[in-house]
């Protein structure tokens, strides 16, 4: 093994959902608007979604919650409401094989990893058991960290500490990969971590975010990236 390891982001880094949480949400909603005679607007009932899942995922509000609101300003009240949302965690999970697939390469990035004997876990912002599910659909059977279990949301240095401890590694021997500049890149360099940026379309990084140690554009990118750069990866693992 090296004397290094990675940490991955999930979403639209190792794998897409096609939006399952919005699609199961919505549905709900639509079915309880029907029932009550209340109009839907699906560009209205989206745009509230968006805003109330924009405050779980920063760690905010829990996800009952952003759904009791979305659904009572929606679709008005009723004990119905408290049932949908109380089902909402089974049936998003369950309905994950529709909508999770893995981004091109990842078994290729992962076996690459392997190969030079780089250890690795997911952290993930969202909720159990979803983010876990998620993981496991598209192949990934590492550890999986998510900050609703560990209670510490990217970008907070306390997320990406996290770990430094499950690793038992320093900070600075840790690299953490994910797409989005602020919430991944610059809140593990916050942290002491190094960052790997995936820019999946030749976007421009902010300015003002503190800059990636690498980029890579596939993610077969990664494991060429870390090699030499990583105590030991010299020497893969036999």
């Amino acid at each position: 093994m090296t004397s290094a390891a990675v940490g991955f982001d999930f979403d639209h880094t190792l794998g897409v959902d096609n939006k399952l949480e919005r699609t199961v949400a919505l549905e709900k909603v639509e079915r309880l608007a029907s029932a009550r005679g209340v109009p839907f607007d699906v560009t209205a009932a989206t745009a509230e979604f968006d805003a109330a899942f924009a405050r779980i995922r920063a760690g905010e509000i829990p996800l009952e919650t952003a759904l009791a609101g979305m659904f009572s300003q929606l679709a008005g009240e009723g004990p119905e409401n408290e049932l949908e949302i109380g089902r909402f965690r089974d049936d998003a999970t369950a309905r994950a094989p529709e909508f999770v697939k893995p981004l091109p390469g990842l078994h290729e990035m992962l076996a690459g990893l392997d190969a030079l004997g780089v250890r690795y876990a997911i952290l993930s912002n969202g909720w159990s058991p979803l983010q876990e599910e998620k993981a496991r659909i598209v192949g990934f059977a590492a550890p999986v960290f998510v900050s609703e279990r560990i209670g510490a949301w990217k970008p907070g240095a306390a997320s990406f500490l996290y770990l430094t401890r499950a690793f038992d590694l320093p900070a600075d021997m840790i690299w953490y990969v994910g797409d989005d500049p602020r919430v991944d890149c610059a809140g593990a360099a916050a942290a002491g971590l190094r960052s790997v940026w995936c820019d999946w379309g030749s976007a421009t990084y902010p300015s003002d975010a503190a800059p990636p140690d690498g980029v890579i554009r596939a993610l077969e990118e990664l494991a060429p990236l870390l090699q030499g750069r990583l105590g030991g990866a010299a020497n893969p693992r036999a």
